[in-house]
Parts: structure tokens; C-alpha cells; sequence
């Protein structure tokens, strides 16, 4: 069993120990943009259900609108134990619920018999560790691990599965996109229906070209040009070759890079000063900036 296995064992072993007459553990699962936490919660709200549970989910990108009245009043306050609320991205929710609604919602849920939340976050928001946040400590917080060859069983089709588990061209390529489950999915379905490697890639690309051009059109200039130019060096490349491939002078080139850092768009390979080596993190997104 693998360590995403185990783990959704436990969460739904946490769910039937819930007690009545009790405040329920809430669960958080925390986890990279496209680590599998739709799918996760897409799994539970099956195997919850058909265990007898009563499911509530609000899902993003609708749950912009949620009040605490919405998921109160759909829940109702005389539900039992047997009520699951499921919670896809919460911290997106939170952005855009204000801090009065989010503390009704907080006592809604920390009083006995009140219904149990299982959440999904992309990292870890930081309304959930500041003190002085209406959810802080509020959570049993479950960071998803990475992905690993034998949970792909979990994530696709059988018939899929089984014609890619054994696919060198797959499994490598795979490997590239890290613990990205979409990517991953993506590229097993379209070398499935017959699409070769680099085909399945621009399908991929294809995909989420409306996210990248979201993402690359809210960085500065700056930010633009170095990114570009970090593409366009190779997979790894030190700052040299950014800024040669970029134009920037070699102090814009060195903010730049340490600003994308820090955002989480690159990481770093090294950690001395001098032949310090840069990479794009989404393998994708470096793909589509080179297209």
C-alpha cells in the first residue's frame, strides 16, 4: 500500500471514529496545485455516501459566492453525525469570505453533533496558522505525499492503467511532471487513444494554455523577460545564460530569479553563490513558453 493509499485509509478510518455528542475533527488536506485533491474529495463523497453518510459539498470555482448561511442552512442545524461537509480548495473560499462570516462558520462547526468538514488546500493558507484567524488550529491537517508509480491504479481507468503501466515512453514522461495528477491523467488518456509523446505533451500544453497566460500576464516585465529567457536556456541553466537569452542586465537578471524563487515558479540547484543553476518547476509551463 502506498503512502496516498494509507493515508486515505486513515482519513476515512478518522471519519468513522467521529462519536455523537461530540466536537468532530475537522481534516485539511494540503497539497501542490494538481496533486489529486479534487479527485481525493471526488473519492470520498462515493465511498462516504455509500457508507450512509449524508453529503454537502461546495466546490470551487463556485464556492466564490458561499456564505456561511449557504452551507448552514444546506447542512441544517439539526443534522447528526452522519453528515459530511466536503470542501474543495477552502482556502480560495476564504479569500472571498469575510472574517465575521468565517467565525459563524467557525462556531457552526466546533460545537457537539455539528457536522464534520473535510477540507482540501493548496499549501497551506496562511488563515490556518496565524493566532488571530478565525481557522486557526482548526484543522487535523494531512499534507498530500508525492505521487507514486503504483497510485496511478487509483487515479485512472482500468483499461488505462493497464495499457500504460508497462509503457517506458509513459513512465518516463510521467516522471518529468512530478506529483501533478492532471498531467498526469492527461497524458495517459492521449498516448492511450494513440497519440505519441510529444502530441500527448501539446495536448497537455493545450489544456492549461489559459492558465499559463494567466499566470505569465500577472508577473511584471521583468519577470516576463527572465522567465522567458530561462525557458529558452534549457532545462537547467545558470544565471548567465538567462540573461544572455533574456537582455536584462546581470543585476535585474539576479532579482528576477530570486523574486520567481521565491514566488514558487522556479527552484534553485545548488547552494553556493557562484555556478548556482536555476529550472522551471511545471515541466509543462517551461513547454509552453518555449512553443
Amino acid at each position: 500500500m502506498t503512502k496516498r493509499q494509507q493515508q486515505r485509509e486513515q482519513i476515512l478510518d478518522l471519519v468513522k471514529d467521529n462519536r455523537p455528542n461530540t466536537i468532530p475533527q475537522h481534516l485539511l488536506i494540503s497539497g501542490k496545485e494538481g496533486a489529486g485533491k479534487s479527485y481525493l474529495i471526488e473519492e470520498f463523497d462515493s465511498k462516504l455516501t455509500a457508507c450512509g453518510h449524508r453529503i454537502v459539498k461546495f466546490l470551487y470555482p463556485h464556492c466564490y459566492i458561499v456564505t456561511a448561511d449557504n452551507i448552514i442552512n444546506k447542512v441544517e442545524a439539526s443534522s447528526d453525525q452522519s453528515t459530511i461537509i466536503l470542501i474543495d480548495d477552502f482556502d480560495k473560499m476564504l479569500q472571498f469570505l469575510p472574517h465575521d462570516e468565517q467565525f459563524r462558520l467557525r462556531a457552526f462547526l466546533f460545537k457537539k453533533n455539528a457536522p464534520m468538514l473535510i477540507a482540501t488546500s493548496t499549501g497551506l493558507y496562511e488563515g490556518f496558522s496565524d493566532y488571530r484567524a478565525p481557522f486557526y488550529d482548526a484543522f487535523r491537517i494531512f499534507h498530500l505525499p508525492s505521487l507514486e508509480k503504483e497510485d496511478y491504479a487509483d487515479i485512472l481507468p482500468m483499461e488505462v492503467y493497464d495499457w500504460v503501466k508497462g509503457n517506458e515512453d509513459f513512465l518516463s514522461m510521467a516522471a518529468k511532471f512530478g506529483n501533478n495528477t492532471n498531467y498526469i491523467r492527461s497524458l495517459a488518456m492521449a498516448m492511450h487513444h494513440g497519440q505519441n509523446t510529444d502530441e500527448a505533451i501539446q495536448t497537455i500544453v493545450n489544456e492549461n494554455s489559459r492558465y499559463f497566460r494567466l499566470l505569465f500576464d500577472n508577473l511584471s516585465g521583468v519577470l516576463q523577460r527572465a522567465l522567458f529567457g530561462l525557458a529558452h536556456s534549457g532545462e537547467v541553466a545558470q544565471s548567465a545564460e538567462v540573461q544572455h537569452q533574456s537582455g536584462l542586465s546581470a543585476a535585474n537578471t539576479a532579482s528576477a530569479l530570486f523574486r520567481l524563487e521565491k514566488q514558487g515558479v522556479i527552484t534553485r540547484i545548488g547552494e553556493k553563490k557562484r555556478n548556482v543553476s536555476y529550472s522551471i518547476k511545471d515541466y509543462i509551463l517551461r513547454r509552453w513558453l518555449i512553443q
